[in-house]
């Protein structure tokens, strides 16, 4: 049976966010059973709420973490839906109808780019990984000067930026081109803060960011990363250690089949050439091509996808390195001499590897809306849906896909070489997989013969 939307209406507006500079989607944080979520009016449709509950699920079943998101109707109380605020709003229809997108707030999450800003917080952390790493105190101090430069420098330009737009309210400056190339350049500088800011992270948080990202490939999240660095942050998961900070994806707008502006991906490749917004200074990767606006069974030859991510200009700041290691290897043909550089992509195969197809199947088989009366993929369109046997199929060739990016041997090796970190990783599955499905799944070493629920 179907799950379907669970109801909101007892939840309680706790503090209202406007649709502000970051967001694309207005959105409350509701309490609800004694839980605070942010709830996300998708403005698009019930369908488009309903793929991006699932593909944030496909992605927990990783073991990353990712917020816990449901979804839910009955928010007539939280927005006011009419035709500006909903694509499929008809009169006279029922305004509980319509679906949303409630993400658990998790207290200690921070977006990377307000995560980067703390300035306390990221000064402590260089401290701690110089000391560590045994470097001198002269390096110590050389960095968090580096670091408090950069953040004057990003600080200076927002206050400008600030400054700009009070003098033109309600977006008045979009009239004025000398205007909006000023707005453009303030949100360049800042952009190029929080790259460099980004590089003084210690290798562990940085390698939560690339493992996240090749995670994020298996969905095809066209928008893992935005130019304001959010969508992917930190957060102390508390249970496992007190001050240890872990990755965490908090938006899944863009996966699947969902492409930008409510369109599917394969409609989008126009608006995927254009940036999120006017004010975004940073242009679309001239790389994407038209081939490659879909949701395939199969993923690009390329490790990293790069060039078939539309506006991926931020995820250089994340995959610099990768890309770079992934030439040398082109040269070599030999997957040995980089290991290290590797490790987060080989931890991102093994743990797809060990992930169960059944475990994809079960869970889709239960949550997968293809166009049902209350669930329209669109509210004229429905060319483009796709049935849930089509759906798994997609799921399980791109997980293939990129576990041959390494093959078996390279895999098993990993497992035999990594045997504590590849033991966590089946727990951390099967912890999600319970977590999300409600049942025990049994996660095999990737040795085993098979597996087995």
């Amino acid at each position: 049976m179907k799950k379907r939307p669970i109801s909101f209406k007892s939840g309680k507006i706790v503090q209202k966010e406007t649709n502000g500079a970051l967001y694309t989607r207005a959105a409350q944080y509701i309490e609800y059973n004694n839980e605070l979520f942010r709830v996300k009016n998708p403005f698009y449709s019930n369908y488009v709420a309903a793929e991006e509950v699932i593909m944030g699920g496909i992605f927990s079943m990783t073991g990353l973490d990712a917020t816990r998101m449901l979804l839910c109707n009955d928010c007539d109380d939280f927005f006011i839906f009419n035709k500006k605020t909903r694509g499929d709003f008809q009169d006279g229809k029922n305004l509980s109808s319509f679906a949303c997108v409630a993400s658990q707030v998790e207290p200690s999450f921070k977006d990377l780019g307000d995560f980067l800003l703390d300035e306390k917080m990221m000064i402590e952390i260089i401290k701690k990984s110089a000391i560590e790493e045994l470097l001198l105190d002269s390096y110590i101090k050389k960095s968090v000067v580096k670091y408090q430069s950069l953040r004057e420098i990003f600080n200076k330009a927002d206050c400008e930026l600030t400054n700009i737009l009070q003098k033109y309210p309600n977006k008045s400056y979009l009239a004025k081109p000398d205007v909006l190339a000023q707005i453009k350049n303030k949100n360049l500088i800042k952009f190029t803060m929080l790259e460099e800011m980004n590089k003084l992270l210690p290798q562990k948080l940085r390698d939560e960011q690339l493992k996240h990202f090749f995670v994020s490939r298996l969905l095809n999240n066209w928008d893992y990363l935005n130019f304001a660095f959010c969508n992917f942050g930190y957060f102390i998961d508390k249970r496992i250690h007190p001050t240890e900070f872990k990755g965490m994806t908090v938006d899944f707008g863009g996966s699947g089949t969902l492409g930008f502006g409510g369109l599917a991906k394969n409609e989008s490749y126009q608006r995927a050439m254009q940036g999120a917004r006017p004010e975004n200074p940073l242009a679309s990767t001239s790389l994407f091509t038209e081939k490659d606006a879909n949701f395939s069974n199969n993923l690009p030859d390329s490790l990293t996808g790069i060039s078939s991510v539309p506006r991926s200009r931020p995820l250089l700041s994340t995959i610099r390195g990768q890309v770079a290691v992934e030439n040398n290897i082109f040269e070599a043909k030999d997957f040995n001499n980089f290991n290290k550089e590797l490790m987060p992509a080989l931890e991102v195969a093994y743990r797809l590897q060990v992930l169960p197809d059944h475990a994809i199947e079960d869970y889709l088989h239960e949550n997968w809306l293809m166009g049902e009366k209350d669930f329209p993929y669109r509210d004229k369109d429905s060319k483009y849906n796709i049935d849930t046997a089509k759906i798994i199929a997609i799921i399980k060739d791109r997980k293939r896909s990129f576990i041959q990016y390494f093959g078996q041997d390279t895999i098993k090796h990993w497992e035999q070489n990594n045997i504590l970190q590849a033991a966590k990783i089946r727990i951390e599955i099967a912890d999600s997989l319970k977590r999300l499905m409600n049942k025990i799944y049994t996660i095999q070493p990737v040795s085993a013969a098979s597996q087995t629920v």
